[in-house]
């Protein structure tokens, strides 16, 4: 007999005295009872989120649908190709909170930067230049329009928004000085 052939064989019987072993039937005294499990009925945590989510729309100055338009009256729109355009949308705390948005393509120099919102929360916004310390704000938007000035040096432009409170919409722009 080859080699391989008695390997083989020695493995069969091996798996086959291991087998010999195992009996399906009654557990002995020493094996604790199997547990029985019972699933309760829960919220799927996306129709929760989905619920909290259609709740925050719901208590929106405006529908979601008609915040492009207010924010094109809202806040001044820069000319085209100037400036970093205007940025608008809705917070909220079960969808996000807080928002960093970042023009990486800014030239550097003097802005005026507008934020308007419109709802029950407050806003806190600071400006500055990308991954450093901000050089405006924080300044605070409740159901207001607030300018302020930002300057760089560096080409890009951060903007911070932070939402406290209540369900809210916002429009902000940025619009280069001179």
């Amino acid at each position: 007999m080859d080699t391989t052939r008695k390997a083989r064989i020695a493995v069969i019987v091996v798996a086959a005295v291991l087998l010999a072993g195992c009996t399906v039937g009654e557990p002995d005294a020493a094996t604790p009872p199997p547990v029985e499990m019972t699933a309760l009925p829960s919220a799927s945590p996306t129709s929760t989120a989905d619920a909290d989510i259609e709740r925050d729309k719901a208590a929106l100055p405006i529908p979601v649908e008609g915040i492009s338009d207010w924010a094109n009256t809202a806040v001044p729109a820069p000319e085209p190709g100037e400036g970093a355009g205007t940025l608008s949308g809705w917070m909220s705390q079960s969808t996000s909170p807080n928002m960093l948005t970042s023009f990486t393509t800014l030239p550097p120099g003097d802005y005026q930067a507008q934020i308007a919102c419109r709802g029950e929360g407050t806003i806190t916004v600071t400006a500055g230049e990308i991954d450093a310390a901000p050089a405006a704000g924080p300044l605070e938007c409740d159901n207001s329009t607030v300018a302020f000035g930002v300057q760089t040096a560096q080409t890009g432009l951060a903007i911070s928004l932070s939402l406290k409170g209540a369900p809210t919409i916002y429009a902000a722009s940025v619009v280069p000085v001179g």
